[in-house]
C-alpha cells in the first residue's frame, strides 16, 4: 500500500486515533473516519485497504514516538539507576504532552484489533528497555529476575505515575510527585542489600 502524503497521514492518523480513543474500534467506522478528516472513503481505502490495517498502522507510529521519545538522552547516562530515572521522566513528559497516544496504547495494546504482527513490530521499538534491565542485573544494582517480567511492571507503575502527575495542581507539585514515584519504582527494581535473603536461590537464575 503507498503511504499517504505527510499532510493527509496526519490528518489521517489524528483523527483516527481521537476517534479510537473516544469510541472504540466498533464504535469508529471508516465512514466517519473519513468524514471526520475532511477526505473521501475511497481515498481512506486507498491507503489502507480495512480498519485494520489502519488502526496497525497508527499503533506502529505512535509506539515508535513514544520509544524515541522514553529513549531521549539516555545514552548520556551511565548507570542504571541514572538511566531509569531519566527514561521514568521522559515517560511522563510523553504522557503529559500525549494523552490520547497513552489512552491508545493502554486500551489497544493487547487487545485482538492489533495484529500480532504490528504487536511484534511495536515491542521491537522497546529493545532498549531490556538492554537497560539487563545492565543493570549485571552492575548488581538490579534484582536478578526475568527481564520483561520487571520491563511489564516497570510500565504499569509509570502508567500510575504519568496519571497522578496529571492531577498536579503546580510545577512544585509536578515535581514532588515525580521524585518520589520514581523512587519507589528504582526501590521495587533495586537489588536488596546482602542481609536480606536471597530469593533467588528458590528461582531460576536470569543472568
Amino acid at each position: 500500500m503507498p503511504d499517504p502524503p505527510a499532510g493527509k497521514q496526519d490528518v489521517i492518523f489524528d483523527t483516527a486515533l481521537r476517534l479510537f480513543v473516544e469510541r472504540g474500534f466498533f464504535g469508529t467506522p471508516t465512514s466517519l473516519i473519513s468524514r471526520e478528516a475532511g477526505i473521501a472513503t475511497g481515498t481512506l481505502f486507498f491507503y489502507f485497504k480495512t480498519k485494520e490495517d489502519l488502526i496497525d498502522a497508527l499503533y506502529l507510529r505512535v509506539k515508535a514516538e513514544a520509544a524515541e521519545a522514553m529513549n531521549r538522552g539516555l545514552d548520556q547516562e551511565t548507570d542504571a539507576k541514572a538511566k531509569l530515572n531519566r527514561l521514568g521522566k521522559n515517560a511522563v513528559l510523553f504522557g503529559l504532552e500525549h494523552p490520547e497516544k497513552m489512552k491508545f496504547m493502554e486500551q489497544f495494546a493487547h487487545t485482538p484489533f492489533i495484529s500480532k504482527s504490528a504487536r511484534e513490530e511495536g515491542i521491537s521499538r522497546f529493545f532498549f528497555l531490556k538492554d537497560l534491565i539487563v545492565q543493570g542485573i549485571q552492575e548488581g544494582q538490579i534484582r536478578n529476575l526475568d527481564p520483561e517480567l520487571l520491563i511489564f511492571m516497570m510500565a504499569s507503575s509509570f502508567s500510575g505515575l504519568i496519571a497522578r502527575v496529571g492531577t498536579a495542581t503546580s510545577p512544585k507539585e509536578r515535581e514532588i510527585f515525580v521524585e518520589q514515584g520514581l523512587e519507589f519504582i528504582w526501590n521495587g527494581l533495586a537489588k536488596k542489600s546482602s542481609r536480606e535473603p536471597d530469593r533467588r536461590k528458590k528461582t531460576r537464575e536470569y543472568m
